[in-house]
């Protein structure tokens, strides 16, 4: 089991305060009801409420489009929403040896075509001006095109 990062200070006080406003607010609308059973439900339908609508407004982004990534030489995506992360992980367990072996060649040179299920990929390499394999892009769907758009290998 990999151990789990400790939260930065920030999301530290971030997580204080969250717990701070909840037990004010429950604690406010509660005895402005009167701390009757109906009053607490309300103050927790309010704070619901409150959190759903903060959630919405200041919440993450969409989960991003993995149909086009810029990888390194140590196979992570270099930009985007999943800067970092390893490429392989991006996707179902059963095809990350092959997307990992596409994007070796990839950064090997060679540019391929390969299926992983029924999903195509292409693994391309991005050279500088200078001919040097710099990065490597990976197409995956409806951008890698489909099988017939030329040699498939079946992974």
């Amino acid at each position: 089991m990999a151990p789990v990062p400790l939260m930065k200070n920030h999301r530290v006080a971030s997580v204080v305060l969250l717990a701070g406003g909840v037990v004010l607010v429950f604690a406010g609308l509660a005895s402005a009801l009167g701390y009757s059973l109906s009053g607490m439900i309300a103050s927790s339908a309010a704070i619901l409420a409150l959190l759903y609508a903060g959630g919405v407004w200041f919440g993450g982004t969409a989960p991003g489009d993995r149909s086009v990534l810029l990888f390194t030489q140590t196979l992570t995506v270099a930009s985007g929403p999943f800067a970092g992360r390893p490429v392989a992980n991006l996707f179902v367990e059963t095809g990350r040896a092959g997307i990992e072996d596409g994007c070796r060649r990839a950064l090997a040179g060679e540019a391929s075509r390969f299926s992983c299920g029924s999903k195509p990929f292409v693994a391309s390499p991005v050279r500088s001006a200078e001919g040097l394999i710099l990065y490597g892009v990976l197409l995956s769907g409806a951008a890698a095109g489909s099988e017939a758009a030329g040699a498939t290998v079946a992974i």
